[in-house]
């Protein structure tokens, strides 16, 4: 099995370019947003030459209703620049559809709230089932500026099992999983039961005691209130945010999340869209999900575990020691912004809270004795 952790979106775009040329089989790409700027005319041309007999692009249908973090249906629309860009992406999923190539919306949109609450959050790349990438980047352009990474992984057993997710969830069918594919424990949510899914990862930031590293934009319920617990035992959890939060209520709430639990905070110059937890020094959590309340309760994720010494190390090479080198240590002072920012994070987790659906029969990986990890 071969590893690598590819920092921005450049370096992810590049190796993917690669393997997107060299597919013979098939070529699935799964994103939560995909807009008809440069960036989707990029992966527009490059799935028109792909070779792969079987050329797939999934998108959630969250891209039907935000451009450039803007509400397609609001007073942005009145933007010429967007309506061009939602003209010029409708007009690339007409044209890969013309070439051949399969473009699905996932989730369809509806008037009820669950409806427009449960999205796929997922982001994966699988070529031929021989390799993989996980992790947090969208195909647009605002998404690409931002700091993420994505792990690419060669392994025939884990490109299977990541493609097999795929097909289930462009039949509209997303499965929940819980697998170990040496060196990782990956967990599927299905939006479904995800409180349970999460369990893993819950129990790892209980288990921790020494310290827990967190980069996130978007941190909140219930994982806050784990990391406060930890940090009541004594474990030192440090939290990395963006210092240009796109969505400023969750960045007031992480402010005063910090404040009342005593978590030290480190300011990310500019927007960074990174989601990674680090326990001890010996575990490290990626993947898709945000950990954030809407992953908690209603969104398709991935979740991925390891402790392979080699990718934390790669992990805190490139990612944790230059970017806190980069950041600034901040004050964490309660005020009335921070209190008004975590009330309506709270509001939100309770509505979040009311949409979450039990799982549908028992979890697989658990009681399914034809589901055995490899």
């Amino acid at each position: 099995m071969r590893i690598e952790l590819l920092v921005g979106a450049e370096e992810f775009w590049t190796r993917m370019c690669e393997d997107l040329r060299g597919a013979k089989e098939s070529a699935y790409i799964q994103t939560f947003s995909f807009e008809g700027d440069r960036v989707g005319t990029r992966l527009g041309r490059e799935m028109q030459r792909a070779s792969a007999a079987d050329r797939r692009l999934f998108i959630d249908s969250y891209s039907l209703l935000y451009h450039s973090d803007r509400l397609v249906l609001g007073p942005a629309w009145r933007s010429r620049s967007l309506r061009t860009e939602v003209a010029l992406t409708h007009r690339w999923v007409r044209r890969l559809r013309d070439e051949g190539v399969g473009v699905r919306f996932g989730n369809p949109l509806g008037p009820w709230p669950i409806r427009l609450a449960r999205r796929s959050h997922k982001k994966i790349a699988a070529f031929d089932d021989r390799v993989v990438y996980l992790g947090g980047i969208n195909f647009s352009e605002h998404n690409f500026a931002w700091h993420d990474m994505m792990l690419r992984v060669e392994s025939p057993v884990l490109a299977r099992l990541l493609s097999d997710d795929y097909r289930a969830s462009w039949v509209g069918r997303p499965i929940a999983f819980d697998r170990c594919v040496d060196p990782f424990r990956v967990l599927s949510l299905n939006g479904r039961g995800n409180a349970e899914g999460f369990r893993p990862l819950l129990d790892a930031i209980d288990g921790a005691a020494r310290s827990i590293d967190v980069i996130s934009a978007y941190l909140s319920h219930p994982f806050t209130g784990y990391l406060a617990r930890a940090r009541e035992r004594g474990v030192r959890v440090r939290l990395l945010m963006p210092g240009a939060n796109n969505k400023s209520n969750l960045a007031r709430h992480m402010v005063e999340r910090a404040a009342r639990a005593g978590f030290e905070l480190l300011r990310f110059p500019g927007m960074s869209h990174m989601k990674a937890m680090m326990i001890d020094g010996e575990q490290l959590v990626f993947g898709s999900s945000n950990f954030d309340f809407m992953s908690y309760h209603v969104l398709e994720e991935h979740v991925v575990m390891t402790r392979d010494p080699d990718v934390i190390r790669s992990f805190v090479d490139r990612v944790w020691t230059p970017d806190t080198a980069r950041s600034v240590a901040s004050p964490v002072r309660s005020s009335l912004g921070t209190r008004l920012g975590d009330a309506a994070v709270r509001v939100g987790a309770g509505l979040a809270a009311r949409l979450a659906l039990p799982t549908e029969g028992a979890r697989r990986s658990v009681l399914d004795p034809s589901i055995r990890r490899t």
